[in-house]
This record gives structure tokens, C-alpha cells and sequence, in this order.
């Protein structure tokens, strides 16, 4: 039987679901992709501060915080700064983030 690599969106969501289980000091089963960090797995506000400058490697460059929370405002009802953050919200974010930076350094002069 060979092993099939990892790639894409599906090693994203196993790197993302191992950074908040580390973040969280929670067992890695503990976070599947519908688990709200906040009610769920005990996540406080510095939680998501320390969440982020660990995305940091896995996105590529320096996630700032204060565009996750202008996301957080169009993405969530109520634009929710806590509860209802799940790992596939953070996944999201994630392909947004790239996407993001992807279009700043295509859009920059040569």
C-alpha cells in the first residue's frame, strides 16, 4: 500500500486543526472542523492573538490581526469576535489570506 502525500486544502485543515489543539493545549481530536474555538474547546481572546502569529508560517507572511478581525465583521453574523469561530472558519481565512497577498504582489509595479 503506498501513501498518497498531503497536499492543498486538505494539509491545511490537519496543520490548522494541529496549531489550534497546540494553541488550545486541547487533545488533537477534540477539534473537528465544526468546533466553536470559544464554547467548545475553551478559547479566550488572547487565544486567537497567539492563534494568529501561528498562522503566520502555514500563510506565508505576518497575519495581522486587525485584518482578521475586518474579516471577522463581514464573515461572521453580528460580526462575532468570539463565539462561532470554528477550524473551517479559520481554514477560510486562510485561502483569503493568500488570496489576498497573492493579488497585493501581482498588483505591484515591477
Amino acid at each position: 500500500m503506498s501513501m498518497v502525500p498531503i497536499t492543498g486544502a486538505v494539509a491545511d485543515a490537519a496543520a490548522i486543526r494541529r496549531i489550534i489543539a497546540d494553541v488550545l493545549k486541547v487533545a488533537p481530536d477534540r477539534v473537528h472542523p465544526e468546533a466553536d474555538l470559544v464554547r467548545d474547546l475553551g478559547a479566550e481572546s488572547i487565544d486567537f492573538l497567539d492563534l494568529l502569529f501561528s498562522l503566520d508560517a502555514l500563510v506565508g507572511a505576518r497575519v495581522l490581526p486587525e485584518r482578521w478581525g475586518a474579516w471577522l465583521k463581514q464573515r461572521l453574523p453580528a460580526g462575532s469576535a468570539g463565539p462561532g469561530i470554528t477550524p473551517r472558519v479559520i481554514e477560510e481565512f486562510v485561502v483569503f489570506y493568500r488570496s489576498s497577498l497573492s493579488q497585493t504582489v501581482a498588483g505591484e509595479p515591477s
